[in-house]
């Protein structure tokens, strides 16, 4: 019996382990610095990973990318509804503008003063697939963001294909 137990422990453990280093699923053109992997949310059927330029964190930041995946989720809708409401609970005031809108696709950009974070502006990408929602967000200090970068951002997050 307690080797049944072990087993099961060392299996469960394997698990984990293996979720935590699936690859990501977007296949993107990002600049060349080493982004850092700093946090991974786990809520419910929500993951997400938060990676930042070198010599920043998870809450001092200038940069950040957000990579995200729901399960079980079938619309953009059931992403959308709870990311708004964070932002309208943490965001305020916050403007948010639809870039493209379909069935399939959600692509926003936003920018509001956030209780952590300070000012901040960010380009957020949802797509439907076969297994869930997935989210694909840069995201930039206000005051650190130029017309140039922007639109660079603008087109890695357009040009992003999943895997």
């Amino acid at each position: 019996m307690k080797m049944k137990n072990t087993f099961a422990a060392v299996l469960l453990l394997l698990t984990f382990s293996v979720l935590a280093q699936t690859p990501e699923r977007w296949d993107l053109p990002l600049d060349p610095r080493d982004w850092k992997l700093v946090a991974e949310k786990r809520e419910g059927r929500l993951t997400e990973r938060v990676y930042v330029a070198p010599g920043e964190s998870e809450y001092f930041w200038n940069e950040k990318i957000v990579v995200g995946h729901q399960r079980l989720a079938f619309s953009t809708d059931d992403y959308m509804t709870g990311f708004l409401e964070y932002v309208d609970g943490n965001c305020r005031p916050y403007k948010m503008k639809p870039l493209e809108q379909s069935e399939a696709e959600v692509f926003v950009q936003w920018d509001g003063d956030c209780r952590i974070t300070g000012p901040q502006f960010e380009y957020r990408r949802v797509l439907v697939a076969k297994d869930g929602v997935h989210v694909f967000a840069f995201a930039a200090k206000t005051n650190r963001l130029s017309e140039a970068k922007r639109q660079a951002w603008l087109e890695i997050l357009r040009s992003a294909r999943l895997k």
